[in-house]
């Protein structure tokens, strides 16, 4: 009975899902990580998770796979998956706590939204460019080359996340 139901899980329609589940359930190492501060080994998650950001979307549309699982679950684990290393950063001063508070306070805003629509309010193209430039920063911040080029580009594409989070969350209060 186990083996059929794992089985049916698995099936290739299900295989975006399985791999967003896969991406939420590497938040775990990243966080006794950050804790620990082994941060080449953060980053080295980071890109895998991206990765699996990327190939869980990209198979969701070439399976035409568009679940309403998927809906809810890919963008919270894209929202945890950039929000604890971001919390690190701000606890240790790399990033602004206030400019962190307020993309905390974006996300809430637009997962709040999500909720209330039937189709979950699919991600405008620019929340998608604001996802990148979140993403591109981390990847730089916990490189493990350490080198101030490096942090300043991480804190370049931060700033530049953090414009098109607040744009994008006024392009969504107009839509809503």
């Amino acid at each position: 009975m186990k083996i059929l139901l794992i089985k049916k899980f698995l099936n290739t329609k299900n295989i975006p899902n399985v791999i967003t589940f896969a991406r939420i359930l590497l938040i775990f190492p990243i966080i006794i990580l950050l804790e620990i501060n082994n941060l080449e080994i953060v980053w080295l998650l980071l890109i895998i998770g991206g990765i699996t950001d990327f190939l869980d979307g990209f198979l969701a549309k070439r399976l035409n796979n568009k679940s309403t699982l998927g809906a809810i679950i890919d963008p919270l684990a894209d929202k945890i998956f950039i929000l604890i290393p971001f919390a690190w950063l701000s606890i240790y001063q790399v990033i602004p706590f206030w400019s962190f508070a307020i993309i905390i306070f974006r996300e809430l805003v637009i997962s709040s939204f999500r909720v209330m629509k039937k189709n979950g309010l699919p991600a405008i193209k620019i929340a998608k460019y604001k996802s990148l430039s979140q993403f591109i920063s981390l990847i730089f911040f916990f490189n493990p080359f350490k080198n101030v080029f490096y942090i300043n580009l991480g804190l370049t594409f931060y700033w530049i996340g953090f414009v098109l989070c607040i744009y994008s969350l006024i392009k969504y209060l107009r839509l809503k």
